[in-house]
């Protein structure tokens, strides 16, 4: 009797603690001029959110940012979501990154996780890293590597987290 009992309570106890993953870490980070930064001011805003780690030194990551370049404005106006561009950088690489930026053009929100808290907090060991949040800050799918086309998927993703407004 004891183990129908244990087992049930055993169950909601893990499904508890994994819906509580699903919510996108908020550390707080610096931005490139080395100020505090806070990523909740981009997550669990009430917008969709797409977060993208990445490095200076990750040419698979610069790609992926490259390609998602040309969505931003579309995001922005016909989906009201943010973009915010984490990186991974290590202190000794931190002024090679407003350098980048400004060459590549992209006019991301750009924040720096030099203590990798999110990559503890998420589990990730490869850049890059993308993740779609809906207006709660709920992760609603997370892409591992660089794939031609992800934009594409990133923008029917979007779409519909803002048709369910």
């Amino acid at each position: 009797m004891k183990k129908w009992i244990a087992s049930p309570l055993i169950v909601l106890f893990l499904s508890v603690g994994l819906s509580a993953q699903d919510v996108f870490p908020t550390p707080e980070l610096l931005d490139v001029k080395r100020a505090p930064a806070s990523l909740a001011t981009y997550v669990n805003n009430g917008k969709p959110t797409v977060v993208a780690i990445w490095a200076t030194w990750c040419f698979p990551c610069h790609k992926e940012l490259d390609e998602m370049k040309p969505y931003l404005g579309k995001w922005e106006m016909e989906y009201g979501a943010d973009f915010v561009a984490v990186s991974v950088d290590q202190p000794r690489y931190f002024r090679q990154i407003q350098p980048l930026v400004k060459r590549k053009g992209w006019a991301y929100n750009v924040l720096v996780d030099q203590r990798g808290q999110l990559q503890q907090q998420l589990g990730f060991s490869s850049i890059p890293q993308l993740y779609v949040l809906d207006q709660n800050g709920a992760i609603i799918k997370s892409f591992s590597g660089y794939q031609e086309g992800r934009e594409k998927q990133v923008d029917r993703l979007l779409q519909r987290l803002s048709s369910k407004k």
